[in-house]
């Protein structure tokens, strides 16, 4: 038996040996094919870049910018008109100009620089027209406003604006008015009316509206707010409740002045509430914050609704010349801190992209949209396109397909 056991031990043996060469020989075949087998691959092609990065906007130069707003494309021209708001919206020098720009005699500079600064502004850039000079150059404009309308010789000085309560004369009211009332009246619902009572809002152009004879004056201020749903009932509801607000209208006569109560009388009002109960306390006040929560989303959704209109107004051609005006006043901030007449230089696309910011504020950040990761990537998504024409027949509208799907 003994050899029955050396022969099945060594033929257990042989076999692992067996074993073991192969997959040595596997291994280093393998690994030696390596290299000849990742040369020999052929990849699919990566697809390019279907949008531009910001690294790619902040180099593209002003003289860049201006052919591209010039282009046949209309996909081309509306991005590089977003590209010029988000560089202009955080050069400070630039909103000094368009500010100075609406505080001008000549209407037409007015209405160019408004509506400039109606396509750079939104909800999240509001905040930088919320300064001195912001709501100072509004009111200006406002009076400007005033001071460059043609009498009518046929108006009736007895006339006011409430004679009719189911007429509202807003909506027919000039265009540059209307701007003008459509950002303090953003200004004031998302901040305060201390700024607009200031810079004398109330006396520059409020207590100089048709508000009939002086002594109808109150009773048709007080009836306009009560009938009128628009940007003017808005400023003058908030001006009312406002302390300084409410000083104001009635230092020019458009809301009668507080009675102090008489001792008497104060006392019996006392007496009166202590009287009453917490009951009653309570419940009137619960029906007072109800009423006031009511006005208030009732005003935001009046300006809301009507910024909108105001705005869903403006082409894209008035959009692209709005972007090709802001564009002159970049190249012209630029060509002053850079000591160069405008239009020289920066034909590049080398351009250094800081360039265009100079005199911002240090550390101001960049617009809310472009933060956000997936904000970031749904503008990107919005700029995309593919134009189906081979040149034989003019470009139409058809020939560009814009992407609208929601996958990134």
């Amino acid at each position: 038996m003994s050899w029955h056991s050396s022969i099945n031990g060594q033929s257990v043996a042989s076999l692992g040996l067996m074993a073991a060469a192969t997959v040595g020989i596997y291994i280093g075949i393998r690994e030696l094919l390596k290299p000849y087998h990742a040369a020999n691959i052929n990849y699919p092609p990566l697809p390019k870049t279907q949008y531009i990065t910001q690294d790619t906007e902040d180099s593209l130069s002003l003289a860049t910018l201006e052919k591209l707003l010039k282009h046949y494309n209309f996909s081309i021209r509306e991005t590089a008109a977003k590209i010029v708001c988000d560089r202009a919206i955080n050069d400070d020098d630039v909103l000094l100009v368009l500010l100075l720009g609406i505080t001008r005699r000549d209407y037409d500079e007015r209405m160019k620089n408004l509506r400039a600064l109606a396509m750079l502004t939104d909800q999240h850039t509001l905040h930088r027209l919320n300064t001195v000079e912001g709501i100072s150059a509004f009111v200006k404009s406002l009076e400007q406003c005033v001071l460059t309308a043609e009498p009518d010789p046929d108006a009736d000085p007895n006339e006011s604006m409430i004679d009719d309560i189911s007429f509202d004369e807003y909506y027919l009211r000039d265009i540059a008015e209307k701007l003008c009332l459509m950002f303090l009246a953003q200004l004031t619902e998302k901040f305060d009316v201390d700024l607009v009572v200031r810079f004398g809002f109330v006396r520059r152009w409020l207590a100089k509206q048709p508000w009939g004879p002086p002594a109808k004056r109150i009773d048709n201020f007080a009836r306009y707010l009560k009938y009128r749903d628009n940007r003017i009932a808005d400023i003058c509801r908030r001006l009312r409740d406002s302390p300084s607000g409410r000083r104001a209208l009635e230092k020019y006569g458009l809301v009668a002045p507080r009675q102090p109560l008489q001792p008497k009388l104060l006392q019996s009002n006392l007496r009166a509430a202590a009287g009453a109960g917490e009951g009653s306390l309570s419940a009137a006040a619960g029906s007072s914050s109800n009423t006031a929560e009511g006005d208030t989303l009732r005003g935001m959704a009046a300006v809301e609704a009507a910024t909108d209109n105001s705005l869903g107004d403006m082409t894209t051609d008035a959009m692209i010349q709005a972007a090709r005006d802001v564009l002159t006043v970049l190249d012209a901030v630029v060509s002053a801190n850079s000591g160069r007449a405008p239009g020289e230089g920066d034909t590049g696309d080398d351009a250094s992209p800081t360039s265009t910011t100079t005199g911002s504020r240090a550390g101001q950040p960049r617009p809310h949209s472009q933060n956000s990761r997936e904000e970031q990537r749904i503008r990107r998504q919005h700029r995309e396109a593919m134009v189906l024409n081979d040149g034989t027949r003019p470009l139409r509208r058809d020939d560009i397909i814009e992407r609208d799907s929601d996958s990134g």
